[in-house]
C-alpha cells in the first residue's frame, strides 16, 4: 500500500511542478524500501514509462509545437542513451555493494537537481540562451538519456533546462521535449533490461501497486487543471525535497 501512495503523490506533485513524476520516487524508494538497487531502477523506470504514457495520450489532442523531424531526433538520441544508461547501472549494480550504489547515485541525482535548480531560480533571469540549431537536439537527448536511464527518473528537470538554455525553447516547446525525451529514455532502458533479465519480471507483487499509483497520480495531474496551477507555485519546494531526501540517503549509505 505504500508503494502505491508513494508513486500516486509523487506523480501527481511532481507533473503538478514541472519536475517529472519519478524525481521523488527515486529517493524515497532508496529511502524506505529494503529492494536491491536493479529493483528500484526497474520499478522507478515502469512508473515513469507509465506517468510519461498519461502524458502522450493527453498531448495527442493538441497541435505538437515541435517539427517532426526534432521529435524524431529526440526519441533516437533520448532511446540509444536509455540503452546505454542501463547497461552501465547494470555494471554498476553488479561491482558495488548496495550501499554504495544509493550513495552514487543519490550524490549524481542530487548533484544534477541543484544545477537546475540553481538554473531556473538564479541563472535564467541573466543567462542570455544560446539559440543554438535545433539539430542539437540528438546529443542533447542522448546526454539527457543516459543521466535518465542510469538513475531511472524521467529527467525533465535537465530536459527543461537544457531547451531553455541551449534552445531558447517555448514553455510548450521544452514540455513536449520533457516527455519525449521520458518516454522513448525509459522505453529504451525498459527494453535492454527484460532482454537481460530474459523477459522475466522480480517484484511483480510491488510493480502490482507502484504501476496504479502512478497510473493515478498521472491522471489526476492531466484532468485537475485548478490543481495543477496550485502546484505550479511550488517547484522549488519539491527539488528541495527531493535533495533532502537524497541527502538523508547519502548520509545512510556511509553510515
Amino acid at each position: 500500500m505504500i508503494y502505491l501512495l508513494l508513486s500516486a503523490v509523487s506523480a501527481f506533485f511532481g507533473i503538478g511542478a514541472g519536475i517529472g513524476a519519478a524525481t521523488l520516487l527515486r529517493p524515497m524508494l532508496d529511502a524506505i524500501s529494503p529492494l536491491s538497487p536493479s529493483s528500484i531502477s526497474l520499478l522507478c523506470a515502469m512508473a515513469t514509462l507509465c506517468a510519461a504514457l498519461v502524458g502522450a495520450f493527453f498531448a495527442l489532442g493538441r497541435p505538437l509545437p515541435l517539427h517532426p523531424d526534432e521529435l524524431l531526433l529526440l526519441a533516437i538520441g533520448s532511446a540509444i542513451g536509455g540503452i546505454l544508461g542501463d547497461l552501465s547501472d547494470a555494471r554498476l549494480c553488479a561491482m558495488i555493494p548496495r550501499g554504495g550504489v544509493i550513495l552514487l547515485k543519490n550524490a549524481l541525482l542530487f548533484t544534477l537537481l541543484a544545477l537546475s535548480a540553481v538554473y531556473f531560480k538564479a541563472l535564467s533571469p541573466v543567462v542570455r540562451p544560446l539559440s543554438v540549431t535545433r539539430l542539437a537536439a540528438l546529443p542533447v537527448s542522448f546526454v539527457i538519456g543516459i543521466a535518465a536511464s542510469f538513475l531511472s527518473f524521467g529527467a525533465e528537470p535537465l530536459t527543461l533546462s537544457a531547451y531553455f538554455l541551449l534552445l531558447d525553447a517555448e514553455n510548450d516547446e521544452a514540455s513536449v521535449a520533457a516527455l519525449t525525451v521520458s518516454l522513448f529514455a525509459m522505453t529504451g532502458k525498459l527494453a535492454t533490461q527484460f532482454i537481460r533479465l530474459r523477459m522475466r519480471l522480480p517484484d511483480a507483487e510491488v510493480l502490482l501497486w507502484l504501476l496504479p499509483g502512478a497510473l493515478l497520480g498521472a491522471l489526476a495531474a492531466a484532468v485537475l487543471p485548478a490543481i495543477i496551477r496550485r502546484s505550479r507555485t511550488s517547484p522549488d519546494m519539491l527539488l528541495r525535497l527531493s535533495l533532502f531526501t537524497s541527502m538523508i540517503n547519502m548520509a545512510s549509505a556511509l553510515a
